[in-house]
Formats: C-alpha cells, structure tokens, sequence
C-alpha cells in the first residue's frame, strides 16, 4: 500500500522541494472522507458529481426524520463507495438532533440541526476493520466540528 500524505500540509514543502510527512491510512480515509462530506454537489469543477447531496437540504423543514436519516445514510454510503477505494463495506449510522446554544443568561440565541455521522468499514489492502470514525456536521449554517 502506498504511504497516504495528510490534506493538510504545509503547500511551502512542495514549492521547495521537501519530503511530506506520511500518516496512517485510517487517518488519510477520515481526512477523505471528512472532505467528502463537507463539499456540495456541483462544488468540484473536475466532478460536479463528487459531493455529498445532504447539504441540499441545508435549510430544508424535516418532516420526517426517520426517512431523511435513511436518505442521508444511503446518500453517504454511495459517495463513500465510489470515491474512497481504500474502504470496502462501508456501515454509515446518521443521527440528527436540535442543540440549543444559549448566551451566558440562558437564553436561546440559535437553533442549528447537529448531524451525527458515523463510518466503518473494513480495508481491503490489509484485511483489518477500521474503527468506527464519527463526524458531526450542523446544517443551517453549514459547520463542522
């Protein structure tokens, strides 16, 4: 298997030459896929299909939560399954809830949908089960935690 290099090194060692520092493969696919998550249909100029279609629901009313979960799981096994090779049998489990944040007087100054994202999977290359690997998202605005 090839050494995996972070999505998050510094451009200046490329301009001038330097090695790349190498991270585990758990860590390049939770990077892929973290990055998979956060960018919206039609985002990628080389592959308008690469994105994750759950955000065109940003600012949608969820009227059903159960089916919107079933969607978003099934929206994000597709993605996971096309664009990160490293992983086979991928299990997505989408959990939504509604935190309130509250000012320091405990009222309620916003209310964002927290979305509660977990991925396993097993990798081929190795043979091993990657451990499950969670990702939270908010939607109304888009954030990552």
């Amino acid at each position: 298997m090839l050494n995996p290099y972070s999505l998050h090194y510094p451009i200046a060692n490329l301009l001038h030459k330097q090695t790349q520092p190498h991270i585990p493969v758990v860590d390049a696919i939770r990077e892929h896929i973290n990055l998979l998550l956060a960018t919206r249909l039609d985002e990628y100029r080389y592959d308008p299909a690469m994105g994750c279609g759950i955000w065109q629901e940003d600012y949608a009313n969820i009227t059903n939560p159960t089916q919107w979960k079933s969607d978003a799981e099934q929206a994000i096994m597709s993605l996971i399954l096309q664009y990160e090779k490293r992983l086979q049998y991928a299990r997505v489990y989408v959990d939504i809830d509604e935190p309130a944040d509250q000012d320091a007087d405990g009222r309620i100054i916003r209310i964002r949908r927290r979305i509660l994202i977990r991925v396993s999977g097993n990798l081929p290359e190795t043979g091993e089960t990657m451990s499950e690997q969670t990702f939270i998202m908010y939607f109304s605005p888009l954030a990552s935690e």
